[in-house]
């Protein structure tokens, strides 16, 4: 190769840095329509990656600043480079920190006020089988008093068995299902009236022994996307919260391993996301470039007064618990 070969090759890069530039450009168009509007919610991998806005855009402006190093490296149309991909990388970072500055901020429990009278609080925790143990979970319970609490990944049989149910509760479960309930002794028993059986989810529905008493309750930990990209399971996870939110005066807890996005209108059924938590997952990544999976849902009966993502010291679970405090309307 002589030397003038090399800038002349150098300089046919143009094209596809052009191509490039306008390529992330599409995908971050499509993204934003898929975070605000549910277009392609529910589509293989894509579905995944809306959970995870920070990551992707910063993902997108890390290549788009690679473009534009090498647009650097032209000779001639070296301008037409630089301003296809330097408005591109400008663009990907307003994004990335239009997202920053939107994302909600976790919390300490300790500053979480208390609750109000009339407010129903409502705490949703995976902790991981035996990674949280009973003395951690007994003193986040302690420090915010919930009259609701749903953990992922813990079957009652467990808790029952070690004698760890917190004063004050009464525990709920299904055999084979790993989700408990615990209600406070203050608000009416419940009984369980339904729960699904066909492996494909985790999850049972709780109603008042006496009709109207209290919320329904709809406790769930759906099954994850998987790395193939099937996310069937999560799907059907949905629906079947969705078919349950068609009563009135329901609330839904859990870890879904889905973000709003994914739901159509952000709402399953008649329920709804009550409220924009931070990012719950995985605990030991900054919220920035987590996933907001673990939620909280309820029917129009019921208004947010507030809403918060836990940062928990000495955290041993992979998930950020969330708590929503809840008013009647």
């Amino acid at each position: 190769m002589t030397t003038n070969e090399w800038p002349a090759r150098r300089d046919r890069l143009t094209p596809f840095l052009l191509i490039g530039a306008a390529a992330l450009a599409l995908v971050a168009v499509v993204y934003l329509a898929g975070r605000e509007f549910g277009f392609l919610a529910r589509w293989w991998l894509f579905s995944g990656a809306l959970a995870f806005p920070g990551f992707v855009f910063a993902g997108m402006l890390a290549a788009s600043l690679i473009l534009t190093f090498l647009a650097l490296l032209l000779r001639r149309r070296r301008k037409v480079a630089l301003f296809g991909t330097g408005v591109v990388s400008v663009g990907l970072l307003v994004v990335l920190l239009v997202t920053a500055v939107a994302m909600p901020a976790t919390v300490t429990p300790e500053a979480v006020p208390a609750r109000q009278d009339g407010q129903l609080r409502v705490l949703g925790w995976n902790v991981l089988q035996g990674a949280e143990d009973a003395a951690s979970r007994a003193a986040l319970i302690g420090t915010l008093q919930p009259d609701i609490v749903v953990l992922s990944e813990l079957y009652q049989g467990n808790l029952l068995r070690d004698g760890d149910v917190p004063a004050g509760y009464v525990s709920y479960g299904v055999r084979g299902i790993a989700v408990t309930v615990l209600v406070a002794d203050d608000l009416p028993r419940y009984r369980v009236v339904d729960a699904d059986e066909s492996g494909r989810t985790s999850g049972f529905v709780l109603a008042p022994e006496v009709d109207g008493a209290a919320p329904r309750i709809v406790a769930a930990h759906l099954v994850a996307l998987s790395f193939r990209g099937d996310s069937s399971g999560r799907d059907f996870g949905l629906d079947w919260i969705s078919s349950h939110c068609g009563s009135p005066d329901t609330i839904v807890a859990g870890d879904l391993n889905a973000v709003p996005a994914n739901m159509p209108g952000r709402r399953l059924g008649s329920c709804r996301t009550v409220g924009a938590f931070a990012p719950s997952w995985p605990s030991m990544v900054p919220p920035l470039f987590g996933a907001a999976i673990d939620n909280v849902l309820a029917t129009p009966e019921w208004d947010a007064a507030r809403v918060a993502t836990l940062d928990v010291a000495g955290i041993a679970t992979d998930h950020r618990p969330i708590v929503a405090d809840l008013v009647r309307r």
